[in-house]
């Protein structure tokens, strides 16, 4: 088990199915809170993503989860957790003609569009944060623990 997933299961008290991105919805200080990780996933579509790096589907699926509480928070804006264990993003041929840098763009735009709109955004950095993968999932945090 990677070390973002142990940190995510104890903040979120979660143990969701299997996908490369993790994210539920809790508590923190009795304020509502989601969570985010990126974990492996030896079933990914795309193979050089299997050990926990962020790439095509990971970037989409973090800009989706962070774009949906942006969109149901009405009024009171929840924090969002990045729980940042990631060891890059993958390079190869395949990941980089279907679009690797425009799914870590979408990553980073739904952070800073979350932080600008209000949104707490803080990235607990656990385990690795290397490259392009730290910089769509922790860097446009308001905070960096």
């Amino acid at each position: 088990m990677s070390r973002g997933r142990t940190w995510f299961e104890a903040l979120a008290g979660a143990t969701p199915e299997p996908v490369s991105v993790l994210c539920a919805d809790g508590t923190v200080g009795g304020e509502r809170t989601r969570f985010l990780v990126v974990v492996p996933n030896a079933e990914a579509t795309f193979p050089r993503a299997s050990g926990g790096e962020l790439g095509l589907e990971e970037g989409w699926a973090l800009a989706r989860h962070v774009r949906e509480a942006v969109a149901v928070d009405d009024g009171h804006r929840r924090a969002l957790v990045a729980v940042v264990d990631v060891p890059g993003q993958p390079y190869g041929y395949r990941e980089e003609l279907l679009g690797l840098h425009l799914a870590l763009a979408a990553a980073v735009d739904a952070y800073a569009t979350a932080r600008l709109a209000g949104h707490p955004v803080v990235a607990l950095v656990v385990g690795q944060a290397i490259s392009g993968a730290f910089l769509a999932h922790g860097m446009q945090a308001n905070r960096i623990l």
